[in-house]
């Protein structure tokens, strides 16, 4: 740690089992702690960051409380002047969900909908606003591509931009795209991420903790971006960067059948209707009562790919704040479509399954494919099929 300013925090949660806090000084050290709570369930977390100065200023505080039927959330933004403080985080939580024997059943559960609950107001630490510029008046963005990625994940991003990305011919054609990251406590992996950023400025990153856990923020994140700074666009998919993506076959479907006037008020891709949440809690998709108490999902189409307009894309970052935080990322993308009363449909191609034939990947009707490495998607991109 480097030696300069100390600031302590002493935190106290209740109703948990486990308590994980992540405190970023702007550019400055992250400090971390992960503590388990006592019988009573009160436990206090002391971290403690060197500061390169002592003017500690606009401390940003990330806390996830979390346990088998328990989950909190909370994003705090402060000034701090003084040296030493106790904040009482009990009594400023949003969003808390507690045990059903803690609080009253129509108190406890996750609710459908909320006043101004769900504040996406994160600070963009990369923007690259100028992705969906275009030179003439003539030009158009037919669709734009979110694609979630991890850090680490240097070499997959390479590996789309030479292959199925390139389409975008490094975003001046009528298909763009941006890579979609949160914060990470790797200095050296951000500084990575950074690198890669001055070469193809096509990143967006928001001062969010990147986890798995927040994948709902990364969509929003992108859903912000598009409506913001690329509302030009005509349609946008979101996607992940593990995926096959058949993006000719995509703009032709768009052009040349009536899927872009129902984009106008849905959504489309591996869409499925009556899906139970899981409750096994050693899922990964692991959905506990008190944060989702419904029998079943409303109709979502699966994260790995879907497609709307950039009007259907406004609206949902528009409601989001009304819609109570859920952290599956494609269920909440539905919550929104419900709350606005958007349909949602199945089109046939997306998520295609693992095809052994090369070529297969190449066909119009095959327009996702998932978990495809990115030596396959070379072997792919090289492999001369005939037509189709």
């Amino acid at each position: 740690m480097k030696s300069g300013f100390s600031h302590m925090l002493d935190l106290y949660l209740t109703n948990s089992t486990i308590l994980k806090t992540n405190i970023l000084f702007g550019s400055s050290d992250v400090a971390y702690s992960k503590s388990s709570f006592d019988e009573k369930q009160i436990t206090r977390s002391n971290l403690e960051t060197s500061m390169a100065s002592s003017n500690l200023q606009h401390l940003h505080l990330s806390v996830t409380a979390y346990r088998k039927d328990t989950f909190a959330d909370l994003n705090l933004t402060r000034t701090e002047t003084s040296t030493k403080e106790i904040i009482t985080i009990e009594s400023k939580m949003k969003n808390v969900h507690r045990g059903r024997n803690e609080m009253p059943h129509n108190k406890n559960e996750r609710q459908r909908e909320c006043d101004n609950c769900f504040k996406h107001d994160f600070e963009y630490y990369i923007q690259n606003d100028h992705i969906c510029n275009t030179s003439a008046m003539h030009e158009q963005i037919d669709l734009l591509i979110l694609v979630t990625t991890v850090h680490k994940n240097g070499f997959v991003r390479e590996a789309l931009r030479t292959t199925w990305l390139s389409c975008t011919k490094n975003n001046t054609a009528n298909v763009r795209h941006v890579f979609l990251l949160g914060k990470t406590f790797d200095n050296r992996l951000q500084e990575s991420v950074m690198r890669e950023n001055d070469i193809y400025h096509d990143i967006v990153q928001e001062m969010f903790i990147d986890t798995y856990q927040n994948l709902t923020y990364k969509t929003i994140m992108g859903f912000k971006w598009a409506s913001t700074k690329c509302s030009n666009a005509h349609f946008v998919m979101k996607t992940d960067d593990d995926m096959w993506v058949n993006v000719p076959s995509l703009v032709k479907l768009l052009s040349e059948s009536d899927l872009a006037n129902y984009l106008q008020t849905g959504l489309t891709g591996d869409c499925m209707a009556n899906k139970s949440p899981i409750r096994n809690n050693n899922s990964k998709w692991y959905a506990s009562l008190i944060s989702y108490p419904d029998v079943s999902y409303p109709h979502f189409c699966s994260g790995t790919g879907y497609m709307t307009s950039i009007k259907v894309v406004s609206e949902i970052y528009n409601v989001s704040p009304n819609v109570p935080f859920f952290h599956l990322e494609d269920i909440y993308v539905a919550l929104c479509a419900r709350r606005l009363g958007l349909s949602v449909k199945k089109t046939v191609g997306f998520y295609a399954g693992h095809r052994l034939n090369v070529c297969d990947h190449k066909k119009d009707d095959v327009l996702t494919v998932h978990q495809v490495t990115p030596s396959k998607l070379a072997e792919i991109w090289k492999t001369l099929c005939s037509p189709k």
